[in-house]
């Protein structure tokens, strides 16, 4: 069995604000953008987004990674866009790292490499 990963799908109620959270947040292309559906290019990596009328289940939401330059100017963008910075920042030996949640309650990785 052959098996190649192909994108990542997250069940959200808006998606022009989801859309808008991830490009000016995270600087991620807008591909695809209609009011039921929208697609972001992580660097290759494609997030799909798709529109759903009633609260998506959290808990099962997948965690969505990400390096990134300046953790504090990440987190910094994110929050003016809604994000919610969840815990602390911790340091261990290979960067900063932080989980932000997204104003729709998906869950973001944050790390800053050393």
């Amino acid at each position: 069995m052959t098996v190649q990963f192909r994108h990542v799908m997250l069940m959200v109620k808006d998606i022009p604000a989801a859309a808008k959270f991830y490009n000016e947040g995270l600087d991620l292309e807008i591909t695809k953008l209609s009011p039921n559906m929208a697609e972001l290019d992580a660097n290759g990596t494609k997030i799909i987004m798709h529109g759903v009328e009633e609260d998506p289940q959290t808990g099962g939401s997948p965690i969505l990674s990400f390096h990134v330059d300046d953790v504090l100017e990440a987190i910094a963008k994110l929050e003016s866009l809604g994000g919610k910075l969840e815990g602390r920042i911790r340091e261990p030996f290979f960067g900063k790292v932080a989980a932000v949640r997204s104003p729709e309650g998906h869950l973001l990785s944050l790390l800053q490499p050393k």
